[in-house]
């Protein structure tokens, strides 16, 4: 039991809340990224289920009384520890991926398609009543501090807190994601809220304190390497949750799927997502055998498919995920990238602004359908960086996954922002889906968008009846 008029473990209480609260929001955004995507929208959704509970959470523990409504006698180091406690069992269900993972199959049963709607399902269901409980933490710690100097403890107290959530903002994403990955960043929020029991606990709240060692027990093994085995994710980073599944309808070849996109495959035999094969059918095989290297850019590394077998062309392979080449090389290809292919691990614009290299070939294949679009990566400014790199006669080649008919808004859009910048563009069904009948505003394809890229190209005219030169 630890005394808590001790200051030294009070500012402890605090700054460990404000790890919790933001390594928690984070894991809740990145966690939910296969499922809702990480759009500007979804992420403001759980950004907004954390603050608004926080907000009613300080409220409310400035109000709490030692005395209930019926008189009876009530701790502070109680009202703490059952906060916690009970924050946590929200919390290992809104984390653990094995757990969640069902509830959006379940949201996807019941017809609720639409990602806003899903990320407001879980948020309601499993971030809300966590952040409001330990949201109490700061007023409650407060009855503990002397009052005669309220303004210098409550400075110290929102400082304290706020250095807590400096910590866990940058410790979770820049160190713990990317090295221990997020399923044991996961464990360890877990034991950083034992913790805090741990410290507020004596021996008339040990089954509190027993309960909270089974909630990180089950963390542990819910999180476990064992279990993102049987779930075949070979890497869970910060950026990606990457699987390794061989398909038995494609004859066992291994597909790899990032965030549950079914990014690349490669077959013992070298078959290729019909939509690599088609780019590379019209891109690379067509090129005359006496021509010399072309320059080629892929952006969207996947699973390093594109041009795998080309041995003459450069490549040049931009992802922002650098484990995305260690996984491919191991599970996918089973190779080592050949001489020829470079990968830089960087974001693409900061590439392009950095660069004044020109291509023959570029591939875009950063998108990963509705779910997963790079917002930056489909303005027009983008479209215009990507045509100062083409040099003259080059091939540009973008992959979306889009509505064949245009039936819902992206499609649309995504198609004038094209065209805005690349004229007498074609656009391609990669594998032969183009259902013309259909009006579903959620079915979706691979289409290919060719351009062909002339400096100084001649606009034509207009076919009018009077005039048809």
């Amino acid at each position: 039991m630890t005394k808590l008029n001790n200051i030294f473990f009070l500012f402890i209480i605090i700054a460990l809340e404000g790890y919790i609260i933001l390594s928690a929001e984070l894991l809740a955004i990145r966690q939910t990224i296969p499922f809702i995507g990480n759009g500007t929208d979804t992420v403001s959704v759980i950004i907004a289920a954390v603050l608004m509970p926080l907000a009613f959470g300080y409220h409310s523990g400035g109000q709490f009384k030692l005395k209930d409504s019926s008189g009876r006698y009530r701790s502070i180091r109680k009202k703490l520890l059952s906060n916690i406690v009970t924050a946590s069992a929200f919390l290992l269900p809104a984390l653990s991926y094995f757990l969640f993972q069902f509830f959006f199959l379940g949201l996807d049963k019941l017809g609720i398609d639409n990602n806003i709607a899903k990320v407001t399902v879980y948020c309601l269901v499993f971030l809300v009543t966590p952040m409001y409980l330990l949201g109490q933490t700061i007023p409650l710690v407060s009855n503990y501090f002397s009052k005669a100097k309220l303004s210098e403890i409550t400075g110290k107290m929102l400082f304290t807190s706020t250095m807590g959530s400096f910590t866990g903002s940058l410790l979770t994403t820049l160190v713990l994601m990317g090295t221990i990955g997020v399923h044991h960043t996961v464990t360890l929020l877990f034991v950083t809220l034992l913790i805090l029991v741990l410290i507020l606990g004596k021996k008339q709240t040990r089954d509190l304190t027993m309960f909270m060692f089974a909630i990180v027990g089950f963390s542990a093994l819910l999180n476990s390497d064992a279990i993102m085995e049987t779930l075949h994710i070979v890497k869970n980073n910060k950026y990606s949750t990457m699987m390794i599944m061989e398909i038995e309808d494609d004859g066992g070849a291994p597909h790899l799927f990032i965030n549950n996109n079914d990014s690349s495959m490669y077959s013992q035999d070298g078959r290729k997502h019909s939509y690599a094969e088609f780019g590379e059918r019209i891109a690379i095989k067509s090129i005359p055998a006496d021509a010399p290297p072309k320059d080629i850019l892929i952006i969207g590394a996947g699973g390093f498919t594109f041009g795998h077998n080309d041995l003459k062309n450069n490549y040049i392979y931009l992802d922002i995920d650098k484990d995305l080449k260690e996984v491919s090389e191991k599970y996918l290809l089973k190779a080592k990238l050949q001489d020829n292919k470079i990968f830089y691990p960087t974001p693409a614009r900061a590439y392009l602004a950095g660069t004044d290299k020109k291509f023959d070939i570029i591939l875009l294949d950063a998108y990963l359908g509705g779910l997963s679009i790079p917002e930056h990566l489909v303005t027009q400014e983008f479209f215009i960086e990507i045509k100062n790199h083409l040099n003259d006669e080059a091939i540009l080649m973008a992959n979306f996954i889009v509505s064949p008919n245009f039936n819902n808004l992206f499609s649309k859009n995504i198609d004038n922002t094209m065209r805005s910048v690349f004229p007498y563009l074609s656009r391609q069904v990669a594998d032969n889906k183009h259902d013309l009948w259909t009006t579903s505003k959620t079915k979706a394809a691979n289409h290919i968008y060719i351009y062909k890229h002339y400096e100084n190209i001649d606009a034509g005219s207009i076919y009018k009846d009077d005039s048809n030169k």
